[in-house]
């Protein structure tokens, strides 16, 4: 059906003309018919290219395939398709992201093209990309090193333990987690140089090569580490620690006495205070004042704790309780410091009476578990998220308990099973009817072997949803305590498309192997086949021309010479194609011996004598008179062979060809040399490959000798590789020559 431009350019006018999205149309093969200025910008094509451009060509197979369901979904539908996201070449070879979707065009009823309106995405997915990998990186390095490591937050003048990686909750056997949402002024008291590389190192906003040694407390069994602190934006710093235990324990044995001394001071970091029951006070500890902002040796004696409490009024329901049990146990109580500042306070304490059962006054102790609310208030709020998040995820997730039933499941999970949340839950996995029954064996295996702690990978499953549909998904687990007891969350994603597209690159890939393998032997049978008539073909002309030399005219001469010619280069190909079946099958092998690799450059250099002479080169040796090396020396003299012919065959009338050959170290460098035409970035990339021929025609390059097959170059590569050694060439672009470098080890 014949695309009607302007029907279609009229009835979507404003979009062609005033919009700033991608706007195209394409017929259900996927050729352009039509687009806008900015898709053909984004392409990098002009409108005359329109009839040239076909996503065939611009897509690779993956994005190739999701195309074309793109397609079979609006023909299917004969309605407007999602949005979808594709990368996409463009006619300069780079690659762009675009997000797109489609709307049927129809004439008499029957869809003919697409008509396709997309926007560019490729900053944002290249933001999004470079993000996750970097992410991904940060998490392994920090979660999996080797090292402890622990993350501060910034909170004001202070410090609170956020997270920690595996290896410190190991060397602290786990007791490290207790001391999450804890100031490091509370976990360090007693060492405030440590809270000042945290300090130093967060004013300084980078990383600091800061080394202080401490005393490690996280764990029962006392440690000595040294630690390293560097900044991480925003207001995070990242602790790093080495154990240096051993080395410390002979000190520590010494310091025993001055340990004891300073436990006892660490532990006035709680306020202790006694007061009268109208709340006047009658001692406290300098930590009292500390923690309410006075100065430490200043007496609040004679005071009324009335002025510490935010709500004076809830003392009063306070002491009634106090009265009535003797004592309060974590009473927590706002409290408001000298400057005035609220904070939260948890008290501790007990009815005080006299001889006759009276009360006289209150003793307690007191700490300010300010952050620790705040962060109990964090942590609610956290779960409030969790469940907004597992209730609205795109996955599906299930809880299932050790015995293999199914405690809870997300809303999404009645949506992929195709059934409610009551038919699931209560039921053991392999009663329910969700799983495809070949898959439920394997399914029933990883539940058992994951409770037992072993760590298993991903497994994709089939479920089968109640009309008989099958779809594909990807069962992740992970084991979590929750009351004591050990559940699996199981989570499902499915990827159906995914595995659909898998089943179609694999039969591919299977082709294509069927392909190579046919290739392969090809490549060998016709290669020997040619070898048996080639030897004659070659044998009688040699002989016609040397024998019966005179008993043939000139013309006749020139035919033979042609055809002896003709043969050389035919029994060239010939083996070349042999050495590549070798290479194939892995029979290219060497055979190594001491030699002279000066006398082999002489002898290679004599035997292209009359090709120098032919083409009016000058060839320079600049080489040792013997350097001898371990080399399979047939090989070594086609490397050399090739690599002077190369040259010769490159270089104009006149040229100068130069061969360098050096000891350097544990190798030897043999280096040729041309002034000849040169070689551009892109030829230089396909210089080594298999039928990597440069093809060189126009002005300028009549001198150039373009016979050859292409393997050359691949089957030095190879020889110089089966040597352990090196290949390289160097080249400043066209008719500025070219350096080949060959690397040898002497061992």
């Amino acid at each position: 059906m014949v695309y009607d431009k302007e029907e279609v350019r009229e009835r979507f006018k404003d979009l062609f003309e005033y919009s700033l999205e991608l706007i195209y149309v394409n017929d259900l093969n996927g050729n352009f018919l039509d687009a806008n200025d900015i898709t053909l910008i984004t392409l990098g094509f002009t409108r005359e290219d329109i009839p040239n451009i076909s996503f065939i060509d611009l897509l690779d197979q993956e994005n190739l395939i999701k195309a074309y369901k793109f397609t079979k979904e609006i023909r299917k539908t004969g309605r407007q398709s999602q949005w979808s996201e594709y990368k996409i070449k463009t006619k300069d070879g780079d690659y762009v992201f675009i997000e797109t979707y489609g709307i049927p065009l129809k004439k008499n009823g029957k869809i003919y093209a697409v008509l396709g309106i997309g926007k560019n995405v490729t900053e944002r997915k290249v933001a999004e990309l470079k993000l996750k990998d970097s992410e991904e990186m940060f998490k392994t390095i920090y979660k999996e090193g080797p090292i402890p490591a622990y993350t501060w937050q910034k909170l004001g003048n202070d410090f609170i333990l956020i997270d920690f990686n595996k290896a410190a909750e190991e060397i602290s056997k786990e007791n490290v987690k207790n001391f999450i949402g804890f100031k490091a002024s509370v976990i360090y008291e007693d060492r405030p140089d440590i809270l000042n590389y945290l300090r130093l190192c967060m004013g300084k906003k980078e990383c600091i090569s800061a080394e202080i040694k401490y005393k490690f407390e996280l764990s029962d069994e006392e440690k000595y580490m040294l630690a390293y602190f560097g900044y991480v934006n925003p207001e995070l710093i990242v602790e790093h620690a080495e154990d240096i235990t051993e080395r410390k324990k002979a000190i520590l044995k010494l310091q025993e006495s001055e340990e004891k001394y300073r436990e006892m001071i660490n532990n006035l970091d709680v306020g202790f205070y006694q007061v009268t029951l109208d709340g006047i006070m009658l001692n406290h500890n300098p930590a009292h004042n500390k923690i309410m902002e006075y100065d430490p040796s200043e007496s609040l004696i004679g005071k009324n704790v009335h002025m510490f409490w935010q709500y004076p009024e809830q003392r009063n329901a306070y002491k009634e309780n106090l009265l009535k049990d003797g004592f309060s146990r974590n009473y927590a109580c706002h409290a408001v410091t000298l400057t005035g500042k609220k904070i939260i306070v948890e008290l501790n304490s007990h009815l005080i009476l006299d001889v006759e059962g009276n009360p006289i006054r209150i003793d307690g102790t007191f700490i300010d578990i300010t952050e620790k609310y705040m962060l109990s208030e964090k942590l609610r709020e956290s779960e409030r998220k969790y469940r907004y998040l597992y209730e609205n995820t795109p996955f599906s997730v299930v809880l299932i308990n050790s015995q293999g039933i199914i405690e809870d499941c997300n809303p999404i999970t009645e949506t992929m099973f195709d059934n409610n949340r009551d038919e699931l839950i209560g039921k053991k996995i392999h009663k329910t009817d969700v799983f495809f029954p070949p898959d439920l064996t394997k399914i029933m295996d990883l539940f058992k072997r994951f409770l037992k702690g072993e760590k298993l990978h991903r497994l994709d499953i089939r479920v089968r949803k109640k009309d008989g549909t099958l779809i594909w998904v990807n069962l992740q687990a992970s084991t979590m305590k929750i009351g004591g007891e050990t559940y699996v969350e199981a989570l499902f994603t499915d990827i159906t498309t995914k595995k659909e597209a898998e089943l179609l690159v694999n039969e591919e890939i299977r082709k294509l192997k069927e392909l190579e393998k046919i290739r392969k032997n090809l490549i060998s049978r016709v290669s020997h086949e040619l070898k048996t008539p080639l030897v004659s073909i070659s044998g009688g002309t040699e002989l016609l021309l040397t024998a019966y030399y005179e008993e043939f005219s000139s013309e006749a001469i020139d035919i033979l010479e042609l055809i002896e010619k003709g043969g050389r280069r035919l029994k060239h190909l010939v083996d070349s194609l042999v050495d590549i079946s070798k290479i194939d099958y892995g029979k290219f092998e060497l055979e190594i011996n001491s030699e002279d690799l000066s006398e082999i450059i002489r002898e290679c250099s004599r035997e292209i004598t009359y090709l120098l002479r032919n083409r009016k080169i000058n060839l320079n040796l600049s080489i040792p008179d013997s350097l001898y090396i371990k080399i399979d020396r047939i090989r070594m003299e086609q490397v050399i062979i090739n690599l002077l012919s190369n040259a010769i065959k490159n270089s104009p009338p006149d040229g100068e060809v130069n061969v360098i050959l050096k000891k350097n170290d544990d190798w030897v460098e043999f280096i040729v040399s041309d002034m000849g035409i040169g070689l551009t970035k892109e030829e230089m990339n396909s210089l080594f490959t298999r039928f990597g021929k440069i093809e060189r025609f126009g002005e300028g390059f009549e001198y150039l000798d373009i016979q050859g097959s292409g393997l050359g170059l691949f089957i030095v590569k190879e020889i110089v590789d089966l040597h352990l050694g090196e290949i390289k060439v160097i080249s400043d672009g066209r008719n500025k020559g070219a350096k080949f470098i060959v690397r040898l080890q002497i061992n």
